[in-house]
């Protein structure tokens, strides 16, 4: 039983995820005549503002402010004090600004591009690996659903997909697997580290495949009380190139104007970012089965290697949830 509460305080910990998702943390206290909750259902809000910082080395582009708006489902099942299940089902809105030719004597103009819709459905099984007073290690293993769209076209040019990372899903479906080690020296204070690798599944339907990728995350925080806590983290993340081509996305790969290269080939070689950021979380008190909870980080170091020095940044995020248990 003891295992049991342990995995579900750290269960939503394990999931935080740069790019991705916020924490949510839940405690209940179990009698010999309450059974504990089973099930919990949270729907969560994300909300990410980014802003180009670097145009592209080939000065064919760049980016000015991005906006990623994230709705996820979560579904949570306490199977067993061995196995928890969890299904994510995320709907996500996409909007970029690009400028071509940013350069004297260039072209100089805008655009704003939109994708929105159902992205890919998510499914993990997690298990304890190791439970003690102040250590816990958790293992989870999960494969992704090709529920995302992988033919959204640009809202400036309908003729054209849009880029690889404006997409709502792989197109294929990937293997995660991933690992979270928890400390806790003394109450309230909590340090996790979670490591993450995605495998692709093949290419899909449009002949690409977006690289493996290898995820970190470490944290500390300090919980000041039960209803808010702040700390540090740090975020690592790093893919391989994109593997093939869409045909109906590159459609110019050989840019010929006052700037000339290959204007894709961001994506033709790796990515690596990272960042460190401030946290705070603010939880709501427990009613009648359900909590809120609201979130945010701000960055305060962030870099990117990749082949066009370009730079989109996220100065910060900020996350809402509401957790009911059942």
């Amino acid at each position: 039983m003891k295992k049991t509460i342990l995995v579900l305080s750290a269960l939503f910990t394990t999931l935080a995820m740069p790019m991705a998702y916020a924490q949510e943390e839940t405690t209940q206290q179990i009698s010999t005549t309450v059974k504990a909750p089973s099930y919990f259902l949270t729907y969560s809000y994300y909300k990410y503002d980014l802003q180009g910082t670097n145009n592209a080395n080939t000065r064919i582009y760049g980016f000015d402010a991005s906006t990623v708006d994230l709705n996820m489902i979560t579904a949570t099942w306490l199977y067993s004090p061995e196995w928890t299940l969890l299904a994510f089902v995320p709907h996500i809105k996409n909007m970029v600004e690009t400028k071509y030719e940013p350069i004297p004597g260039g072209l100089n103009f805008k655009t704003r591009d939109y994708t929105e819709g159902l992205g890919d459905v998510r499914l993990m099984a997690m298990t304890p690996l190791h439970a003690s007073e102040q250590h816990l290690v958790l293992g989870d293993i999960s494969v992704t659903l090709p529920t995302g769209s992988i033919d959204e076209t640009f809202t400036s040019n309908p003729a054209q997909n849009a880029a690889y990372n404006m997409q709502l899903g792989s197109g294929t479906p990937d293997l995660i697997l991933g690992s979270t080690y928890t400390y806790t020296p003394v109450a309230k204070w909590v340090n996790s580290a979670r490591g993450q690798v995605t495998v692709r599944g093949g290419r899909n339907s449009s002949g690409w495949a977006f690289g493996n990728e290898f995820l970190t995350t470490l944290s500390s925080k300090y919980q000041v009380n039960k209803y808010f806590e702040f700390g540090v983290a740090g975020n690592y993340k790093a893919r391989d190139a994109v593997q093939g081509r869409d045909d109906k996305y590159e459609l110019n790969n050989n840019w010929n104007g006052t700037a000339k290269g290959d204007g894709h080939q961001y994506y033709h070689a790796p990515q690596i970012n990272w960042d460190t950021e401030l946290i705070a979380k603010v939880t709501s008190p427990a009613f009648y089965g359900a909590n809120a909870s609201l979130e945010g980080g701000v960055s305060f170091w962030r870099d990117a290697i990749n082949k066009d020095d370009i730079r989109l940044d996220m100065p910060y995020w900020l996350s809402a949830s509401v957790t009911g248990s059942f």
